[in-house]
């Protein structure tokens, strides 16, 4: 089992979770692909209600030690953050997340039920499991074990459930119960077990007072990414919010290729501010912010060309208006890239809960601007798509202005505009020549991606100044 306790460099560490990113992108494509064309849309919409409701509420539920933990353990590896975290989450998470389905169920919310109350905490329980247990790793920087425990719990166990059980909440079930074995048995695995003597008083406290901070940013961060689903839910379909809870989760999956970032830097940031080398750290994340508000970028441009061929091979079936919320929604992937890899070095560098202040304006926002829509009696729909895009924007300004009040470092310079005009316009003349081919959709489709890898591949390689050439200097230690 040395593979899971392995420490790498950080550019191996890195292209491992970027790989297994990439991987994850393609079981979820094929789990959700799986369920639109099995049991049908409105099925795959219930499912992801369900899994984005109790996922989004899952920071909340561990009382941030999803994040408190890796940032303790990683300054000196002490086995006994490891210990108290487990004991607070038999403590702390399990209670919760009965109260959490309970108050779901008693204040009605659209698309859960009563006679299913067990199914959704033994599923919650697999969620938040996968997370605690991801964060000991990341941790101890072990992250080919963190992304082995990822993916198994995001794509391989749920597609095994699904391509063999027909009920919807039949398969949660046995996701749900699955899944929290696994994981609880990887936490111990790698923690050594568990040791009651090495319970503290003051590693507890520590734990509880900086998972509380942030407590109000997760109760944010579940506004923005449950809140829009459940407001749909309470009068539209279930196929509505299968296109919505979809596009989101390509924003969410798409980012897997910019979060490695922040996933490997928190550690990584802690531990040179723990030993007082905080000299470089700014130039380090000045590149990978450049780095990833570029690719965000050209992600969103990708979708929003392409939006009516990734939904029909995706869910095998797609209309104008699933179309236009893809459209719609994937214009927030750029906002929300950044205010997520702003995360991890804010929590990095402060014990102060300033996530919890941009998450909380930005949700503020939202129920400001569907309250708006209310009053002037909007449609619904497109008031949860314009708050969901405009509270995104909101978030990601403030967190630019955190990371340059933190560092004293401002990276939004006219060169990084210039680039990201490059790219859109680049990737529309592409488009723009492989339509005129007399080909069908699907073949300019490969070409166009063909094409793609082609030029980015140049690029990275054949770019020898610039932000590009820095992040391959930092990437290859030269």
């Amino acid at each position: 089992m040395k593979i899971f306790t392995q420490i790498l460099s950080f550019k191996s560490d890195l292209l491992v979770t970027a790989l297994n990113g990439l991987v994850v992108i393609g079981g979820v494509f094929i789990l959700n692909g799986i369920i639109a064309r099995m049991h049908g849309l409105e099925v795959l919409g219930e499912f992801l209600l369900v899994k984005r409701t109790l996922s989004a509420f899952v920071g909340i539920l561990l009382i941030g030690m999803n994040v408190g933990l890796p940032n303790y353990l990683s300054r000196n590896f002490e086995k006994a953050y490891g210990d108290n975290s487990f004991i607070l989450y038999i403590i702390f998470t399990i209670p919760l997340t009965i109260l959490f389905v309970f108050l779901i169920l008693w204040y009605n919310v659209s698309g859960f039920y009563t006679n299913y109350f067990w199914v959704y905490i033994i599923f919650s329980l697999g969620v938040s499991s996968q997370f605690i247990t991801y964060a000991l790793y990341r941790g101890y920087m072990n992250m080919i074990g963190a992304n082995i425990f990822q993916l198994l719990g995001t794509a391989l166990i749920p597609i095994i459930f699904f391509t063999n059980i027909d009920n919807l909440y039949d398969s949660l079930f046995w996701i749900g119960s699955s899944v929290l074995i696994l994981m609880v048995f990887g936490f111990l695995m790698r923690n050594k077990g568990i040791s009651l003597k090495a319970i503290n008083y003051n590693i507890l406290q520590k734990i509880l007072k900086y998972g509380i901070k942030r407590v109000p940013s997760f109760l944010s961060q579940f506004i923005l990414l449950a809140g829009i689903p459940i407001y749909i839910a309470s009068s539209q379909n279930f196929e509505s919010i299968a296109y919505f809870n979809s596009s989101l989760s390509l924003v969410r999956l798409t980012l897997i290729f910019i979060n490695p970032i922040g996933m490997v830097l928190l550690p990584r940031i802690a531990n040179k501010i723990a030993k007082g080398e905080r000299e470089n750290i700014s130039k380090v994340l000045d590149l990978f912010f450049k780095g990833g508000i570029i690719l965000s970028v050209i992600a969103t441009t990708y979708c929003y060309i392409y939006a009516p061929l990734i939904l029909k091979l995706w869910l095998g079936d797609v209309s104008n208006s699933g179309v236009s919320i893809l459209r719609f929604a994937i214009l927030a992937l750029p906002f929300y890239a950044f205010s997520g890899l702003s995360r991890s070095p804010i929590d990095a560098i402060s014990e102060k809960g300033y996530n919890s202040v941009i998450y909380g304006v930005a949700a503020i926002s939202m129920i400001v601007l569907i309250i708006i829509g209310k009053i002037f009696e909007f449609e619904l729909l497109t008031t949860a798509l314009f708050s969901f895009l405009i509270s995104h924007i909101i978030a990601g300004g403030v967190s630019a202005y955190y990371i340059q009040k933190l560092y004293n470092h401002w990276f939004l310079k006219p060169k990084l505009f210039r680039d990201i005009i490059i790219s859109i316009l680049g990737l529309v003349a592409i488009n723009n020549i492989v339509s005129i081919l007399e080909i069908s959709l699907v073949s300019q489709f490969i070409v166009f991606n063909l094409i793609i890898i082609l030029v980015m591949t140049t690029i990275f390689k054949k770019v020898n100044t610039g932000w590009i050439a820095e992040i391959k200097s930092e990437l290859y230690g030269r």
